[in-house]
């Protein structure tokens, strides 16, 4: 038999060690090289630097505990963009390779974090990430003034487009705050009356003297006779003389309608009748209205007309309402008489500023 080299090691003099080497990983060799990029890793809350990166394993630098050794892990690698940071969370096992380097080989290479992590490596080979220290930044000066190069020469269809476009946002930007200060306006100088308020044709009011019921209406009656008579709840019947020779308006009483104290029975109209507008004004708008000089008045056909305040008309005051009466400044025709209408309260602008002035004074005088 030939005799075997002497560099060979017969298997019955030394111990065949196959068994207790483990195979090759697949980051050993030139298939998967390391690449040097800036990069940190955090093992059970402790931070490692980055020593060398591929997709099958880190090589990183920092004191371990001795206890981590072949334990398997769920890590953290950070790459460090300056302005912000990106995060990958691979399963890796640990390997002390000497007291401050550790070698974290990827259990699942292919896992969710494989594509993220294959960009970012492309991407730092190619020249599109490029680093600055421990920072990961885009691009290069060179690509950057390549990048004006290329803006300077834009055609002039792309720049008549960026053109028209900034007009555009700069023609929606002041809608949205033209829309803005009429809302404000309107939320400010405007103040739409909560009460009900309903033409009516302007005249002397009968009203009725007492609770009970109308057990007499004669609206043709003539000057001096009865016109109506309530038959009260104490047993009592008051009658109503017509108090001139005008023209009658009932005001929805007829002969066996039951009234309450106060509540109108019919309007005179002495000569040509005129429309006007009656409301219940709420306490709290009376001396808005009173400074305002009168109200807008909304028709129901969409219509405004601005209603004069008649100072010389009833003003009837309640609990929480006044009843006054707006002459409009267009006539209303006495045929639209009981419809109902809208009031709003507009201030003049000059008002509000020197509201503004006042609270300014007097916070200025709390100040001091």
């Amino acid at each position: 038999m030939t005799s075997l080299p002497d560099h060979t090691f017969r298997r019955d003099s030394t111990p065949d060690r196959s068994l207790d080497t483990p195979p090759a990983f697949l980051g050993e060799g030139n298939e998967h090289p390391l690449i040097d990029i800036p990069f940190s890793v955090y093992v059970d809350g402790r931070q490692y630097s980055g020593e060398g990166l591929s997709l099958v394993e880190a090589h990183v630098k920092g004191l371990m505990d001795p206890a981590l050794e072949n334990q398997e892990r769920l890590v953290r690698l950070s790459f460090d963009f300056g302005g912000f940071a990106v995060s990958l969370h691979p399963k890796v096992l640990i390997h002390r390779d000497s007291p401050q380097r550790l070698v974290l080989r990827f259990t699942e290479p292919t896992g969710d974090h494989l594509p993220q992590l294959r960009r970012i490596l492309n991407d730092y080979i190619s020249g599109d990430l490029t680093s600055l220290g421990t920072v990961i930044r885009t691009g290069n000066t060179v690509a950057s003034k390549a990048a004006g190069v290329r803006v300077g020469q834009a055609s002039p269809l792309a720049a008549m487009r960026r053109i028209l476009g900034s007009l555009a946002v700069l023609a929606l930007a002041l809608l949205l705050i033209g829309t803005a200060g009429v809302l404000m306006g309107q939320r400010l100088l405007v103040t739409r009356l909560e009460a009900p308020a309903q033409i009516t044709v302007a005249g002397d009011t009968l009203r009725a003297v007492a609770d009970g019921q109308v057990s007499y209406f004669d609206p043709e009656a003539p000057e001096g006779e009865v016109v109506f008579a309530i038959a009260t709840t104490s047993g009592e019947t008051l009658s109503i003389a017509m108090p001139c020779d005008c023209d009658v308006i009932p005001a929805g009483v007829a002969e066996g309608s039951t009234v309450l104290a106060g509540e109108p029975i019919l309007t005179l109209v002495q000569g040509v009748s005129a429309t006007v507008v009656e409301a219940a004004v709420p306490v709290a708008n009376l001396f808005a209205l009173q400074e305002a000089g009168g109200a807008e008045i909304r028709l129901a056909d969409g219509s405004k007309i601005f209603g004069r305040l008649d100072r010389q008309g009833p003003a009837t005051t309640g609990e929480d309402f006044v009843q006054v009466r707006l002459v409009p400044e267009t006539p209303i025709a006495p045929e639209m008489a009981g419809q109902a209408v809208e009031l709003r309260i507009r201030r003049d602008a000059g008002s509000l500023f020197e509201r503004l002035s006042d609270g300014w004074t007097s916070l200025s005088a709390l100040w001091t």
